[in-house]
């Protein structure tokens, strides 16, 4: 959850640049694209455990 986190700020950090000077494009489109790569694949990898089942308590 931390990387994607993280990567989804980075792609914001680069639309924020980019809008600020147009000069980075590339190099905004380039680390932007990346991190949304390492997103898509942490996010395919991380294999959350199926919820638990509560269990019902016995009648005292």
């Amino acid at each position: 959850m931390t990387l994607r986190i993280a990567c989804l700020l980075g792609i914001l950090a680069c639309v924020v640049v980019r809008l600020i000077d147009f000069h980075y494009q590339q190099t905004c489109m380039i680390v932007g694209g990346f991190m949304l790569f390492l997103a898509v694949i942490g996010t395919l990898i991380d294999e959350e455990p199926p919820p638990v089942k509560k269990q019902k308590e016995p009648a005292s």
